[in-house]
């Protein structure tokens, strides 16, 4: 089913002569000088999002509402909103704005192969804003990957051949993300004093990092900190909304998706990669957790 955000990007691609599609899964729009002259006159309501939408500004600006919070997209820059964000478009002056807007649907994000293990939680939690300032040399990587996604929808020769590739372009997009949050990270954090309220945090989610495939209880990571569990689960959840068991579960359960879909392996020998005791032991925290057992995740 279409969703109401997929719908109004068509009608920006039938106006742009500069727009790139492989059926209803993956859809980009150009905001050329052709579509930015019809931009003033368009009606952009809230829509929201199925699956999910990046935007590269590398000139102009847009304001853009994400669920009733405004930002400002300035050049160069990227916003990333995701399923179920309400989404609203303006610009002050659209024929300044030169953009790529690019809009995955949910079911192709399930096709993306991303390894939870390279990401640290750090990095999530440094990101609390969907817009992220560009430098010039990260703007022009950035741009690289949307070009090449643009050029290889373009080519209607072989769509299941188009989604294979984009899957994995987007693939390395994300982790080309990630490897700028890093970068910001060693600027923002040069000395770490001590471990104040604030650094236990930091500290957990670099402890999970490393060690999630092993351990899943929040007393080990509290022992490293030489807090109470009850202390830890305290101060993560005040800094972000989600317990420590809750993002402790989360690397599991996206590395278990990631394994049970990608890596070959069946659930007895994904279940042990994650040392759980047993197959059974890891079907219940499976199903607990998502809803589905390993094996109807795997044929979905």
């Amino acid at each position: 089913m279409e969703s109401q955000l997929s719908k109004k990007l068509q009608v920006l691609a039938s106006i742009s002569a500069d727009y790139s599609h492989i059926e209803d899964s993956c859809l980009m729009v150009h905001f050329d000088s052709d579509l930015s002259r019809h931009m003033g006159e368009m009606v952009m309501p809230r829509s929201s999002v199925e699956g999910m939408i990046c935007i590269l500004v590398s000139k102009g600006a847009m304001e853009v509402e994400i669920n009733s919070e405004r930002y400002s997209v300035i050049d160069p820059s990227i916003l990333i909103a995701h399923q179920g964000a309400l989404v609203h478009l303006t610009s002050p002056d659209w024929s300044e704005v030169d953009a790529y807007m690019l809009h995955l649907s949910s079911e192709f994000l399930q096709d993306i192969n991303i390894s939870f293990s390279a990401i640290s939680g750090e990095t999530l939690l440094s990101r609390p804003s969907p817009v992220l300032a560009l430098r010039d040399r990260e703007l022009s990587v950035l741009m690289r990957y949307f070009k090449l996604i643009h050029a290889v929808m373009s080519d209607n020769f072989n769509n299941q051949l188009n989604r294979h590739m984009v899957s994995n372009i987007m693939a390395a997009f994300f982790y080309q993300n990630v490897a700028i949050l890093y970068k910001r990270l060693d600027n923002n954090y040069p000395e770490r004093p001590g471990l104040q309220r604030n650094n236990y945090v930091h500290e957990f989610m670099k402890l999970v990092h490393l060690h999630y495939t092993k351990e899943r209880s929040v007393s080990f990571y509290a022992s490293r900190l030489f807090i109470s569990p009850k202390y830890l689960s305290l101060l993560v959840k005040e800094a972000t909304g989600r317990s420590a068991a809750r993002w402790i579960d989360y690397f599991v359960i996206n590395e278990a998706k990631n394994l049970l879909r990608f890596s070959g392996k069946n659930i007895q020998q994904v279940a042990y990669a994650l040392n759980f005791s047993n197959q059974s032991s890891f079907g219940k925290y499976f199903k607990h957790l998502t809803g589905m057992s390993p094996t109807e995740f795997q044929k979905n």
